[in-house]
């Protein structure tokens, strides 16, 4: 009897773990939708579809060569279109966890983005802020690897990578945006348009995260790899649990009704800040991670908007602020980090946070503002306040009646 082959076996999971990381993506798709106008939910849909093909073709053609191409510890100089062996497999999921960082950097100013200026800027990140930065931290070459003699750090499934630099990016995008016509105004009134397809995309968030976890375990079939692949799915189901009733029971306390929103948004809260030790936790310290990331994601949103930072998809609240703080217990309480004996990680790891916040501010904020003076960036207020779907997303007779596809 043959056996299968080690290494086509662990290809093959790996591709079903990005397969599943890429409902991260799209649960953030429905998220973002459920919670828009109904006036500009086609916007949303095109702007989650369209960037996911941006985001491919940016890292075909120099993102994944920048992000792990050898020869220099700031920036990959191989693998350009694909070439020189590029390993497959390893460059979809490395796609995946690109086209999630990218969803998140610039889906905070929802109901107000121009698609042209929305679809520029996810090249830009996508082919170049992101890949810097994945190179960083996660290549072995880079000037923050695990393996770096100068500055190691810890980030095992992206706290810092993925959410902090998408949430950096997001902030900016507010900063420059601005917020929604009318937003701070006494009779502003907010309509939600479907909270079912909101559930449905933080439980699609949640089922992405273990995806995205598993995935990053580098050999699969190793003695008791399991046992650590086990471990590291605990983990993360700890923090979404503790995050989650964390912030259920703060909102029902608080504002005397359960509010599921909370529920979910905490949870993911927690799956974000856990994700940086994720492998090496012990139990109880995940569900500390999932606690504290929930009851920050709650502070910082109420503070947010006590400041008229509008947010309405909680991505700096939800994803920047726990994803730095998921960081900072990496670098203290993982077995690679302070307590495992490793002092100089935890300082390190608070670089990285810092480097990749004022990376994602260099290059966004520049870009974005040349974008607003071009008028690409921000669609006008008449068409925000009748629209964006009604002018950029239906095909319109002259006379105001629409014409027929068929």
């Amino acid at each position: 009897m043959a056996f299968p082959d080690s290494i086509a076996v662990h290809d093959a999971f790996i591709l079903l773990c990005s397969f599943f990381a890429l409902c991260l993506k799209f649960g953030f798709a429905f998220v973002e939708a459920g919670k828009t106008d109904p006036k500009n939910v086609s916007n949303v849909i095109f702007k989650n579809v369209a960037d996911t093909f941006v985001t491919l073709l940016a890292f075909f053609l120099h993102g994944y060569a920048f992000a792990f191409g050898e020869h220099n510890a700031v920036i990959g100089t191989q693998f350009f279109l694909t070439l020189n062996k590029t390993n497959m497999v390893n460059f979809f999921f490395n796609y995946v966890r690109c086209a999630v960082a990218t969803t998140l950097a610039l889906g905070a100013a929802n109901e107000r983005t121009e698609p042209i200026g929305y679809l520029i800027s996810a090249y830009v990140f996508s082919g170049i802020i992101y890949p810097l930065a994945c190179h960083w931290v996660w290549d072995q070459q880079g000037i923050f690897s695990p393996t770096s003699t100068s500055y190691p750090s810890q980030d095992y499934a992206g706290s810092g990578v993925i959410f902090l630099l998408g949430g950096a990016a997001a902030a900016v995008s507010l900063r420059v945006i601005g917020s929604r016509a009318g937003r701070w105004s006494p009779h502003f009134k907010r309509t939600e348009h479907s909270q079912p397809m909101v559930v449905l995309g933080g439980c699609l968030q949640m089922l992405g995260f273990l995806g995205l976890v598993i995935g990053t375990h580098p050999r699969v079939l190793d003695a008791d790899e399991g046992l650590l692949l086990g471990l590291g799915t605990v983990n993360l189901l700890h923090a979404a649990t503790s995050g989650g009733l964390y912030g259920l029971m703060i909102q029902r306390i608080d504002k005397n009704y359960y509010d599921l929103d909370s529920m979910l948004s905490g949870a993911i809260a927690g799956m974000v800040a856990v994700c940086a030790g994720v492998d090496t936790y012990m139990p109880g310290v995940a569900v500390m991670c999932g606690a504290t990331g929930s009851l920050l994601f709650i502070g910082f949103r109420r503070f947010l908007c006590a400041v008229r930072v509008d947010d309405p998809l909680n991505i700096i609240s939800g994803y920047l602020i726990p994803g730095a703080w998921g960081l900072m217990l990496a670098g203290l309480f993982s077995d690679h980090g302070a307590l495992g004996g490793h002092i100089q990680v935890l300082g390190n790891n608070c670089i990285v946070a810092l480097v990749l916040f004022f990376w994602a501010v260099a290059i966004m904020y520049p870009l974005l503002s040349i974008l607003m003076c071009f008028g690409v960036l921000r669609v006008p207020r008449f068409m925000e306040k009748q629209g964006i779907d009604k002018m950029r997303h239906t095909l319109r007779h002259p006379h105001g009646t629409r014409k027929s596809l068929n």
